[in-house]
C-alpha cells in the first residue's frame, strides 16, 4: 500500500466526512486466500476525530471517529500480474468506475426512473494500479460462503439487480447510441480481456490442464454407470483443445439486438447482501474486472450454472429465467420515452430472444465452470497466494495453471452440470 498517507486519506474522504480529521490508519488483507485471484484487496482501518457543533454551547467539541475503506491494487509480484493478466483486468475495472457506471447512472437519472439501480459501491478513486471503494462491511453487508454457493432467495435478488443493470445499457444503446458506443472505445472504455483470439496461445496450456482435470473428475464420478460414455464423449468433444478456446471467443462476441454491458464474473464472492431480521434488505455487486459487451445470457449462465446446484436448477430454473425476463422488460418500460419498449421489442419477442440466448450460452456456463468449480470448492491452501512478496514468486507467466482439486463436491458439481446440459440438448 505504498503511497498511502494521512494527507492522501484526508483528501480522499473530505466530501463524505468533512468534519473528520484522520489521525492514523492500518491495513490488513480484506479477503481470505482463495476468495480473489487477480488483485490484492486490503481493508484500511482509519482512526481520527470528528467535530460536532453544539447549539447549546459555544464552540465545537470533538469525539473519537473510526472508519474503513477497501483498497484494491495489483499484486506485488510482477510474474503473478502477468500470469492472471491483472493489469488488463484492472484497466477494465478502472474504465467501469470512471466512465461506464457514471454514464449509465446519468442515463437513468435523465430518464427519471422512480427506483434507480444503485447496487454499485461508491468508488473514491480508480486509476491504473488501484481502486479505492467504500467499505460495505460498515453497513453490515456480508459475502456468502464461496463453498455454499447462493440460496434461491439470494439468486432472485441477484437476477433483479442484473436485469436493471442490463436494461440500462440496452436502453441507452437505443436512445443514445452515439454516447453508448463511446463507452466501448478501445482507448478508455471496456474490452474483452480473456476470450480473444490473441490469447489462444497464451491460455493453451492453462485450458489444456483445466479441461483434463474436469474430464478426469467426470470420468471418476461416472465410473460404473451404464451411460458413462453418453456423457463423457460429448464432454470430451466440448473440451477439445482444437475448438474449446475459439468456442468461448465466439460465445462472448456481441450478438444484436440484445447485447449489453455484462458484469462478466457473476459468482458468489462478487455479491454482498445486507439483512434485516433475517431477510435480504439489499445487495451490492462488486468486482468489474471482467465487464464485457456481450449477451446478457452470459451473466445468467455463469450465475445459474456456477452458483446453484443441479437440485436448485431442477426445481427453480424456469421460474428464475421467467423472473429475469419480466424484470428486464419492466425496467425497459420505465426507461422508455412513451411507456413502451422500443420498436420490435415487445414482451414476447424479448422473452423469446432471451430464451434462445440462454440456451446457446449454456456452453459458456460450462466453460466457466471448468475454472470456477475448483475455485469454489478448493481448500484455501490450494489457491494461489496473491499477497506473497515479489521475491518469493516461483511461477513464470508462461506456466500459469488453473486451480486444481478433485474433491467430492467438485466432482459432483461438474458431473451434474455435464449430465444436465447433455440431457437438455445444450451439448
Amino acid at each position: 500500500m505504498s503511497g498511502i498517507t494521512l494527507e492522501f486519506l484526508q483528501n480522499l474522504l473530505k466530501d463524505d466526512y468533512p468534519d473528520v480529521t484522520v489521525q492514523d490508519f492500518e491495513g490488513a488483507p480484506g479477503t481470505k486466500r482463495g476468495d480473489n485471484y487477480t488483485s490484492m484487496v486490503f481493508r484500511i482501518q482509519l482512526k481520527g476525530v470528528q467535530k460536532h457543533r453544539d447549539p447549546d454551547a459555544s464552540g465545537e467539541t470533538t469525539q473519537p471517529w473510526t472508519g474503513s475503506i477497501i483498497y484494491k491494487c495489483l499484486p506485488d509480484s510482477i510474474e503473478r500480474r502477468k500470469t492472471f493478466k491483472s493489469e488488463e483486468l484492472f484497466c477494465n475495472e478502472v474504465a467501469f468506475y470512471n466512465k461506464i457506471w457514471p454514464a449509465l447512472n446519468d442515463f437513468q437519472q435523465q430518464r427519471k426512473v422512480k427506483s434507480p439501480f444503485k447496487a454499485i459501491p461508491k468508488c473514491y478513486l480508480a486509476q491504473d494500479d488501484l481502486v479505492i471503494l467504500k467499505d460495505l462491511k460498515q453497513q453490515m453487508f456480508v459475502m456468502p460462503d464461496r463453498r455454499q454457493g447462493l440460496t434461491i432467495e439470494q439468486c432472485y435478488f441477484v437476477l433483479k439487480n442484473l436485469s436493471q443493470f442490463h436494461a440500462l445499457s440496452l436502453a441507452m444503446k437505443h436512445y443514445n447510441p452515439e454516447e453508448f458506443y463511446e463507452l466501448l472505445n478501445v482507448q478508455d472504455g471496456i474490452s474483452e480481456v480473456l476470450f480473444t483470439g490473441d490469447n489462444e496461445d497464451y491460455y493453451k496450456s492453462y485450458y489444456r490442464e483445466a479441461t483434463r482435470n474436469a474430464v478426469d473428475m467426470v470420468e471418476e464420478e461416472l465410473a460404473g454407470c451404464e451411460d458413462k460414455e453418453k456423457y463423457l464423449s460429448k464432454f470430451r468433444e466440448f473440451c477439445s483443445e482444437e475448438t474449446f478456446f475459439q468456442m468461448m471467443v465466439s460465445l462472448v462476441t456481441p450478438r444484436e439486438p440484445l447485447a449489453v454491458i455484462n458484469h462478466g464474473d457473476c459468482w458468489t464472492n462478487n455479491f454482498l447482501f445486507r439483512y434485516v431480521d433475517g431477510d435480504i434488505a439489499e445487495m451490492v455487486i462488486v468486482d468489474f474486472q471482467l465487464v464485457r459487451y456481450a449477451s446478457p445470457a452470459l451473466d445468467l449462465a455463469y450465475l445459474l450454472y456456477v452458483c446453484l446446484t443441479r437440485e436448485q436448477r431442477t426445481e427453480h430454473l424456469p421460474s428464475l429465467l421467467e423472473y429475469y425476463s419480466e424484470e428486464l422488460y419492466k425496467r425497459l418500460m420505465e426507461l422508455s420515452d412513451d411507456g413502451s419498449v422500443f420498436s420490435g421489442m415487445d414482451k414476447d419477442t424479448l422473452n423469446e430472444l432471451f430464451q434462445e440466448e440462454f440456451h446457446r450460452s449454456g456452453k459458456f456456463g460450462l466453460g466457466s465452470a471448468l475454472d470456477m468449480y475448483p475455485i469454489m470448492t478448493c481448500d484455501s491452501n490450494e489457491a494461489p497466494n496473491l499477497y506473497q512478496a515479489k521475491d518469493t514468486e516461483l511461477v513464470p507467466p508462461h506456466e500459469s495453471t488453473p486451480v486444481s482439486t478433485s474433491n467430492a463436491a467438485c466432482r459432483k458439481k461438474m458431473t451434474d452440470l455435464v449430465r444436465e446440459l447433455v440431457d437438455g440438448g445444450v451439448l
